[in-house]
């Protein structure tokens, strides 16, 4: 079977690439690990997290067997919400259309909702070309911009994106199937193709790889973080992420304020539209650290290093119907999370299966509060690190995860459904 994958924004496989898979890059390497199928990935040469180019133009490549990878060139940009990115996005969009014409075309395709561009355009392509289309639902947008909005500009806003909704109805009205990484977003996405759940239809949820690193690259990870965290004895809490406006860490800044004295450190890793605000707004506290975009072994080391995985969410309905990938990505390690999506899935989870504690968004006495409880329970191992652990291995380890997936898709096309 031919498979086709198209996402951009994610890390791709490529020589030298150092930071860790996303959804479509581990389920890109179970496909043609399984030898049941080839499988092309058109993705960018542009890393939306470093904000640089891999390659100097188009580049076609074979990075393992029955693996082939297009990464296209686009303008680039320079912060996330701008005119720059969706010129970029456009620019993509053109040469697929362009290269798609010159390839044998795939017996199913899978394209990652955003981006809408691309969406549209596999819908198309197999519409034209009698080929199964799916789309993975991985983000309520736009609505997750609509929900930043002061309330008395939501109308306005929701009237400007109108023509971004009427073409999200028609991708997903078009899809041969729907599939999206909780069963919430699912049943969104098809109260938005207006229609009942079929044959076509599923959820498969984020995966995350424990990569293995050799000896030297853990070493200089290792290097790089005995020079930063601190041997005081205290608590290290971690974020890995984009510092976008989908987070509040204003409240985080302000209950570092309070814990200082009581060696609770606070270690936030990425980069994005905020890095400088905040690095100039948490610049009078000594246990606030904001060391920039990780590779994977330097996240290794940071988790181990770690007691509490922190997910600071703005608590809207995008990130209430999730399970985000950075609290999978905390489970992996068997840490607690704290978070403040408690009357959504993950807080849920956290509570039903006592995996940390929730706290309440904007609130820096309730995250201080819950920092100094879930202290307490780590130190009388209230919390079982083993049980996080095994609930990762069976629920969200990618090679069971993206086999299934893999699987799925497999039957839709032989079963001839």
């Amino acid at each position: 079977m031919n498979i086709w994958l198209l996402t951009i924004g994610e890390p791709i496989i490529c020589e030298n690439q150092t930071l860790r898979l996303h959804r479509t890059g581990l389920l890109a390497k179970q496909i043609a690990k399984s030898g049941k199928s080839e499988v092309t990935w058109f993705t960018s040469t542009f890393n939306h997290f470093t904000k640089k180019h891999e390659f100097e133009d188009d580049e076609v490549y074979q990075p393992q067997k029955n693996l082939k990878i297009v990464a296209l060139k686009g303008r680039g940009y320079k912060k996330n919400i701008s005119i720059d990115r969706i010129i970029d996005h456009r620019n993509i969009t053109k040469k697929f259309k362009k290269f798609s014409k010159s390839l044998q075309k795939p017996d199913i395709i899978v394209a990652s909702y955003p981006t809408r561009g691309l969406c549209k355009a596999a819908i198309d392509y197999g519409l034209k070309n009698n080929v199964k289309v799916f789309i993975d639902y991985r983000d309520l947008w736009p609505e997750v911009f609509i929900d930043i909005v002061p309330a008395p500009f939501k109308f306005i806003f929701n009237f400007l994106f109108k023509p971004l909704f009427y073409q999200r109805k028609y991708i997903f009205k078009n899809a041969t199937g729907l599939i999206s990484i909780t069963d919430e977003i699912l049943n969104q996405a098809l109260v938005i193709a207006e229609r009942k759940k079929n044959k076509y239809d599923s959820f498969f949820p984020l995966g995350y790889f424990k990569a293995r690193h050799s000896i030297n690259e853990m070493n200089i990870a290792k290097a790089f973080w005995d020079k930063i965290i601190q041997n005081d004895g205290g608590v290290n809490i971690c974020f890995f992420g984009t510092f976008g406006h989908q987070f509040d860490f204003d409240t985080i800044i302000k209950a570092a304020e309070i814990l200082e004295s009581k060696s609770v450190n606070f270690y936030l890793c990425g980069s994005g539209d905020k890095f400088d605000t905040l690095i100039s707004s948490s610049k009078h506290l000594k246990n606030v650290y904001f060391p920039g975009y990780m590779s994977s072994s330097q996240i290794q080391i940071l988790l181990d290093k770690s007691h509490i995985g922190i997910c600071p969410y703005i608590a809207k309905k995008a990130f209430l119907s999730s399970i985000p990938g950075k609290a999978i990505e905390y489970f992996s390690n068997g840490l607690p999370v704290l978070t403040t999506l408690g009357k959504g899935v993950l807080g849920q989870l956290v509570t039903n299966e006592n995996f940390g504690l929730n706290y309440e968004q904007n609130n820096h006495i309730s995250l201080a509060k819950s920092i100094e409880k879930l202290m307490i329970m780590l130190e009388n191992n209230a919390i079982d690190k083993n049980k996080i652990v095994e609930y990762y291995t069976w629920n969200f380890e990618a090679e069971t995860v993206y086999g299934n997936y893999h699987n799925f898709l497999i039957n839709k096309l032989r079963t001839n459904e």
